[in-house]
């Protein structure tokens, strides 16, 4: 499924059916990252935690936040930018998603 959007478009993507494929999961959970409001509270979520370096095992050891993904339920949308790459990526998983110009 080729689209006709021209980049710099804003675009808006909605799931429209379950996703079965762990690469088309993948490619939908990198888009979605790029919209403000679903990458927000992950963001904030990694800045509470505050860096304490210990040494353990004689090596320097840092705890960091566990990768928190973002929830790809059918009638999930988010506002992604047009670009040649999102409209490659867009293609790919064009059997999952539902894509309007905003």
């Amino acid at each position: 499924m080729a689209f006709e959007f021209k980049p710099g478009t804003a675009l808006r993507v909605t799931i429209h059916r379950t996703i079965n494929r762990a690469a088309a999961k993948k490619t939908i959970e990198r888009l979605f990252m790029k919209d403000s409001a679903i990458a927000g509270p992950i963001d904030r979520r990694e800045k509470n935690l505050k860096p304490r370096p210990k040494r353990r095992g004689g090596r320097i050891w840092t705890k960091y936040p566990n990768k928190v993904h973002p929830k790809l339920d059918r009638g999930v949308a988010a506002t992604v930018k047009a670009t040649p790459q999102v409209l490659k990526d867009l293609a790919s998983v064009g059997d999952f998603v539902e894509v309007q110009a905003q």
